[in-house]
């Protein structure tokens, strides 16, 4: 996962003098009450000019490694324009060629930090407390796969069930239903509910070995995630009864994760 192999990475780079590698978390939650007048802007700003202070009595060089770090930092948020995720974490050096950003939907602590090398407690925490996890929405004759780490979306797959030809299909290429009456697509896949997800239960576990899913909730009607869960090998660790499928999925997610 593109996470993991960014922390690895991280943990085995160490800047050399006069560099140093700007590790940064800022809180950028409009939901919490306390960043209603987005305070966040003046913590970061705060941050920066009490590190900018320090270095300029204690090291002129790493001062200026700083200031290009920050007008970075600021050209990459000004880029975000309104599309503000809920936390922001910076990993720049002024020198070394290091610059990793990444965007949570999971809060985090804003903390500056300059030192040789990343300083990723807090990342590896959330990375434990947030596991790759595959959000499976159910209803009726369609499935939804929601994949995240960290909160964040890392890729959806919709799958409709081809009457046709008895298969489930990705929406955009199950076209052969379309052939056969609605409400009679529906009262086949009611009929033969307990095979058409012990077969997709079949697929889900494929899908969970090859993506190294680490947790699985299924959202949806207790009957179908019932069926599920006896079929899987892979354990489903939570199930929600709730009708999701057709929501956004950022908002799916930010639900979900609540109760998961």
């Amino acid at each position: 996962m593109a996470i993991d192999s960014l922390i690895g990475k991280l943990k085995y780079v160490m800047t050399e003098s006069p560099d140093k590698m700007l590790s940064l978390y800022v809180n950028t939650d409009m939901r919490n009450p306390d960043q209603q007048g987005e305070e966040w802007k003046i913590a970061l700003k705060t941050g920066f000019r009490r590190l900018k202070e320090y270095l300029s009595a204690s090291d002129p060089e790493e001062e200026k490694s700083l200031v290009r770090i920050m007008e970075r930092v600021y050209q990459y948020i000004d880029g975000l324009g309104k599309e503000m995720p809920r936390s922001l974490v910076f990993f720049a050096s002024g020198e070394g060629g290091i610059w990793e950003t990444i965007e949570l939907q999971v809060p985090v602590e804003t903390r500056f930090y300059w030192e040789e090398t990343a300083v990723l407690d807090q990342l590896e925490h959330l990375r434990e407390q947030y596991p790759s996890t595959a959000f499976i929405l159910t209803q009726q004759n369609e499935v939804k796969i929601i994949e995240t780490v960290l909160g964040k979306i890392e890729g959806v797959e919709h799958y409709q069930y081809d009457v046709i030809n008895e298969s489930w299909k990705p929406q955009d290429v199950s076209e052969s239903s379309a052939s056969m009456d609605e409400d009679a697509a529906k009262a086949h896949v009611e009929e033969n509910q307990k095979r058409l997800y012990k077969r997709l239960a079949s697929n889900l576990d494929q899908k969970a070995a090859s993506h190294k899913w680490e947790r699985l909730v299924i959202a949806g009607d207790k009957e179908t995630a019932d069926i599920l869960d006896h079929h899987m090998n892979k354990p489903i660790d939570r199930i929600i009864q709730k009708n999701l499928l057709n929501e956004n999925e950022h908002k799916v997610i930010e639900e979900l994760l609540k109760e998961a």
